[in-house]
């Protein structure tokens, strides 16, 4: 082999290898890029909101009464970046306002939780628990609902769960669907599939279309909508659930929603009004 050859060799080699090197780092900083809320600094001032503690009293999240007699329960995960009291804060008074106590689970890591460290597998057994749990203390009708990362847990809890609705709002399709646009250069597909970590929302709400509302923004540069309008069509939900919501963003998109639409997703199913 000449001089050349083997100087050429050593060069894949070396970038091989630090190709190799770059994706496994990704790969074990997945739960650091995903789950970026634990860096939040847990909140000091008192808040006006019920806990949700587990049977031993141990505190799993929020609690957000509506102001009568509550029609049902929905339990609500917040996105990667908040904390479950700032999801009660800014997303439970929609549901509230139409009689809908509202159950917020903090996650591992997160507030008052920090110190456990959030995992794929432990994020949706807490988040399963937590539906369970909803559902076995109050009565009437179970929801479940999240944006952002929330969406894509309610997606994985819904069914083990027992939720007769599923509300999303600014989901994603599959996970590495998004991580494979952000990081082009890797074959994030193959590293979340061989990790078995991928939040697959297409597979988790197979056969749960007509039970699901997909709500999904226009500006949206964090989940870009097609992940959504790929969420619905997978699924196959009715048009009617679908909310595009042409000028918000991934941040207001709350805001957006008209009070027909919330009423809407909220409307009892038949026979329980």
């Amino acid at each position: 082999m000449s001089r050349a050859r083997r100087v050429l060799w050593r060069l894949l080699l070396v970038a091989g290898l630090g190709y190799g090197g770059v994706c496994a780092t990704l790969l074990l900083a997945q739960n650091r890029l995903l789950y970026i809320g634990t860096n939040l600094p847990p909140h000091t001032a008192a808040l006006p909101y019920a806990r949700f503690d587990n049977a031993r009293g141990t505190q799993l999240g929020w609690l957000v009464e509506p102001a009568g007699a509550a029609r049902g329960t929905v339990v609500f995960f917040h996105g990667n970046d908040e904390q479950a009291w700032q999801a009660a804060q800014d997303y439970a008074p929609y549901f509230a306002a139409r009689g809908w106590r509202v159950v917020l689970p903090e996650y591992r890591g997160f507030d008052f939780r920090a110190g456990q460290a959030p995992t794929h597998n432990s994020v949706i057994a807490d988040a399963v628990a937590a539906l369970r749990l909803a559902g076995q203390r109050y009565p009437g009708p179970l929801f479940v609902a999240g944006n952002s990362l929330g969406a894509g847990i309610a997606a994985q809890a819904a069914r083990p769960g027992g939720a007769q609705r599923v509300l999303l709002f600014v989901p994603w399709d599959r996970m590495s669907a998004v991580a494979q646009e952000r990081y082009p250069f890797v074959p994030a597909r193959l590293l979340l599939a061989l990790d078995g970590t991928d939040y697959d929302s297409c597979a988790a709400l197979a056969g749960m279309g007509a039970k699901t509302f997909i709500t999904y923004a226009g500006h949206d540069t964090v989940i870009p909508p097609r992940h959504a309008a790929h969420l619905a069509a997978c699924l196959g939900v009715p048009k009617g659930q679908r909310f595009f919501l042409s000028t918000a963003t991934h941040m207001d998109w709350y805001k957006g929603l008209s009070p027909a639409q919330w009423n809407d997703m909220l409307r009892l199913p038949p026979g329980r009004d």
